[in-house]
């Protein structure tokens, strides 16, 4: 028989664990949970990331009216929505009901949309590029 410990590492601001120290070391730097993030979506995308406190502020009272400002001050990015929304403090399960939650917001469309949108506009400026007419 094999014994062998071995570390685990926390990320400090959500759950979320493993073997790698690594790996955890950068999703903290990204985390959604993390007041001082760096979005990575931001950055593929080529947008400039506005702060935590200043989306949680337009997020107001988690409305729909609130996330389309969210939305158009994120410029329409999923991850830095997802964390503001999650810093907030507004999304939280309603143990009597089920699973539900305050804020009005599905990260998988919107992250669909998002990327929709990039890649739409990636491809067309390629097309003109190649056949500016």
């Amino acid at each position: 028989m094999k014994k062998k410990k071995v570390w685990r590492y926390y990320c400090e601001f959500c759950k979320k664990s493993g073997c790698s120290g690594g790996h955890l070391s950068s999703h903290e730097k990204s985390c959604t949970n993390n007041p001082d993030r760096v979005c990575k979506m931001c950055n593929a995308a080529g947008l400039n990331q506005k702060s935590i406190a200043e989306l949680i502020k337009t997020l107001g009272l988690g409305d729909k009216a609130g996330v389309d400002a969210l939305r158009e001050a994120t410029d329409g990015c999923p991850a830095c929505m997802l964390s503001a929304i999650r810093q907030s403090g507004l999304q939280i399960p309603d143990n009597e009901n089920g699973p539900g939650f305050s804020v009005d917001f599905i990260f998988s469309q919107e992250k669909d949309t998002f990327w929709g949108a990039i890649n739409q506009e990636v491809y067309e400026d390629d097309l003109n590029a190649h056949y500016p007419y």
